[in-house]
């Protein structure tokens, strides 16, 4: 049952990625609008939830799962930074190899089994994650857009290039960190339901203050403008039943698992990337892409 939920939240994380991505290239404040969005949106979906399910929730519950969802909360603002700044169908496989995070904690502390060949996934994972992040000459090349730019707009570039790339590592340190605790979570103290619904709660509240931000900021922006917010709307929707399809995977199988195999959703990035935002790569960035996504489906077999 997990293999459906995690193939589902594939399908669903993969879209909503390459739409925000868009987003975040045509937006101002896009960060703190994606956050708000994506925050009210699961609020308004974790209460219906709530009342069809008859879930129970207190405030224990809520203080119980705070900082996880804290953490994850924090990690999504790092990886809507680093979309501003560097392309989808590099920052997806670099971020989701988080998995290799979860993954070690998973067989360290709570001794979940994992043979030889993920330990070898794994090194291979981090081995071109770090090629790919310090790959200079590539991306000057690709991201100044202009081989004939001076010494001083390359420089700028991979600048920009390396914080987007600081965004991308928070993002995969924390969500690992967050992958391996939910999956403690609901092993030891809550069930499914109470988790998706707590934390959407929590993020519910932090889309509300963004949302705030965003409208001290540019006074006459419209949120509920659903010409104006379409594609916002439709990622966010995207990503919220991602949400849901993402924890009842954790739920009915291990997280030392069920994690590498969601973050092959970067796959699904990548493709989309390509057709919809035509985003291009030189021959050695598609070569280390590949290998993190080998190393990520090792790890899920």
């Amino acid at each position: 049952m997990w293999l459906l939920f995690a193939t589902i939240t594939v399908l669903l994380w993969g879209t909503s990625e390459t739409i925000f991505k868009k987003v975040s290239t045509i937006e101002k404040h896009s960060v703190l609008k994606l956050i708000s969005y994506n925050g009210i949106m699961l609020g308004i979906c974790a209460l219906i939830f709530m009342l069809i399910t008859r879930t129970k929730m207190n405030l224990e519950i809520i203080k119980t799962y705070l900082p996880i969802a804290l953490i994850y909360i924090v990690s999504m603002f790092c990886t809507y930074k680093a979309m501003t700044l560097v392309k989808v169908s590099i920052l997806s496989p670099l971020q989701n190899s988080s998995c290799a995070i979860t993954t070690i904690l998973c067989i360290v502390l709570l001794k979940q089994e994992v043979g030889i060949t993920q330990i070898i996934a794994i090194v291979v994972i981090i081995i071109a994650m770090i090629l790919l992040s310090i790959n200079k000459d590539e991306v000057l090349r690709l991201e100044s857009g202009d081989k004939q730019a001076d010494e001083r707009n390359a420089k700028r570039a991979y600048l920009l290039y390396l914080k987007g790339i600081a965004f991308a590592l928070g993002y995969w340190l924390l969500d690992g960190i967050g992958s391996f605790m939910d999956d403690y979570t609901l092993e030891a103290d809550l069930s499914a339901e109470q988790v998706i619904i707590a934390y959407s709660l929590i993020y519910g509240v932090i889309g509300i203050i963004c949302a705030i931000i965003v409208k001290y900021k540019e006074r006459d922006y419209k949120f509920i403008k659903i010409k104006d917010n379409k594609l916002k709307l439709l990622g966010t929707l995207v990503e919220t039943a991602g949400q849901y399809t993402y924890i009842y995977a954790f739920a009915f199988g291990d997280a030392a698992i069920a994690s590498p195999y969601i973050a092959a959703y970067s796959i699904v990035t990548v493709i989309l990337s390509r057709i919809f935002l035509k985003e291009k790569l030189k021959k050695k960035q598609w070569i280390l892409i590949g290998l993190i996504l080998v190393g990520l489906i090792t790890l899920s077999v």
